[in-house]
């Protein structure tokens, strides 16, 4: 990994995990213990900037700092790197396949990652909430449409419409002299 990418990818780590230990909104009446953080937009940027890899990276060491240093067990920050991590690595890999304008690629991107966010987090729900708190199948099943879905919808169409303020600006600045922001891999010839 080059310097400036290894630099920037910790720099990023390290504001994603402040922002998420200095930020938490609740989002739901109904579960006012699901609160937001704009991390995640964070580590999109790290994804949009140089691929999915880097941006799951900024999410497992965010997560990792956190468990670390904040969090009152592994399921909160565990259930954090899989929702985080599937929606910076879909959002990421699908900005990199698209055609057209910087924003439009995002938005498109950041629409099928939200959808693969809460779906991945309907079943990942089931097996967190029952070794966490050993609640039932049919007591996690009576949260998927009042809590789970809606929670992790707006976690991520929040932090969508963050990176799409911030990406763009922040992938001109940080590109290298005539180069266009994050395309897709670097090729190596």
């Amino acid at each position: 990994m080059e310097a400036r990418r290894l630099a920037t990818t910790a720099m990023l780590a390290a504001l994603a995990f402040i922002v998420m230990a200095a930020m938490q909104i609740p989002v739901l009446p109904q579960a006012p213990y699901l609160t937001y953080d704009p991390s995640d937009a964070v580590a999109l940027v790290a994804g949009v900037l140089y691929g999915p890899g880097t941006g799951v990276t900024v999410v497992a060491i965010k997560d990792l700092l956190y468990l670390l240093l904040r969090a009152h067990g592994p399921f909160g920050p565990a259930a954090d790197f899989l929702a985080a991590a599937t929606f910076v690595w879909v959002t990421s890999w699908t900005f990199a396949r698209l055609h057209g304008s910087f924003a439009r690629r995002l938005a498109w991107a950041a629409a099928s990652s939200t959808a693969a966010r809460v779906l991945i987090m309907i079943p990942a729900n089931f097996v967190l909430l029952w070794l966490q708190f050993g609640t039932a199948p049919a007591g996690v099943a009576r949260l998927v449409l009042p809590v789970i879905v809606p929670f992790n919808a707006v976690k991520a169409a929040a932090n969508a419409l963050l990176a799409l303020c911030i990406a763009e600006p922040v992938a001109r600045a940080a590109a290298p002299r005539g180069r266009a922001p994050w395309s897709g891999p670097p090729t190596s010839r």
